[in-house]
């Protein structure tokens, strides 16, 4: 009975040490990633974006088979965060990572899937908007916020619109729609800080 109890308590053990160990690897940021991800997107313009907004390293890419154990961490962080200020810096973060791992697809040839990823990645940066509203009806000081917004919907628009040059045919009239959402974004942000 006791011999039982332990082999249960170790497998346990076993199981949450595994858990910990991946979750630890999907979040960790490896520098020389994020310099190899600067150098693309720097390399997608011959002229160089004006905008100072770094893009975060995007961790795993949707055409990886662990995917899915990020995608789980990231809605597990997402049910755990209930402060609205919190949650528009989340949903902001998350929107960034998507436009960065949509270049990277990008990049492989994965045009398709590097169009829904970002196109995903801009329902983060809706949320983060309408938190942001949130958190200023509740009286937050959301000044950061709305300017990282600003920022980093000027530098989707901007990135969004080199993809769009580069994309094939059938995959362009999209891309054209991101676009336009992201304009449309960058109005709302607008009009938040004017409130």
């Amino acid at each position: 009975m006791v011999k039982c109890r332990c082999e249960t308590i170790i497998k346990n053990m076993k199981k949450i040490i595994f858990t910990t160990i991946i979750i630890f690897l999907l979040s960790a940021h490896v520098s020389f990633a994020q310099e190899k991800m600067a150098s693309e997107t720097a390399g997608l313009s011959p002229t160089p974006v004006p905008l100072v907004y770094q893009l975060p390293y995007p961790g795993l890419l949707p055409d990886s088979p662990l995917y899915f154990l990020k995608i789980f961490r990231d809605r597990l962080i997402d049910f755990l965060v209930s402060n609205p200020l919190k949650k528009a810096e989340l949903n902001l973060l998350q929107s960034d990572k998507r436009i960065a791992a949509g270049i990277a697809l990008f990049a492989k040839d994965k045009q398709t899937l590097a169009e829904s990823t970002i196109s995903k990645g801009e329902n983060y940066f809706s949320d983060a908007i309408a938190k942001t509203k949130e958190a200023k009806q509740q009286g937050m000081d959301t000044k950061d916020i709305q300017q990282k917004l600003m920022l980093s919907a000027k530098k989707h628009g901007a990135l969004i619109k080199e993809l769009e040059q580069k994309a094939s045919k059938e995959i362009k009239p999209r891309f054209t729609i991101l676009v336009q959402r992201v304009d449309d974004f960058e109005k709302q942000v607008d009009a938040l800080s004017k409130r």
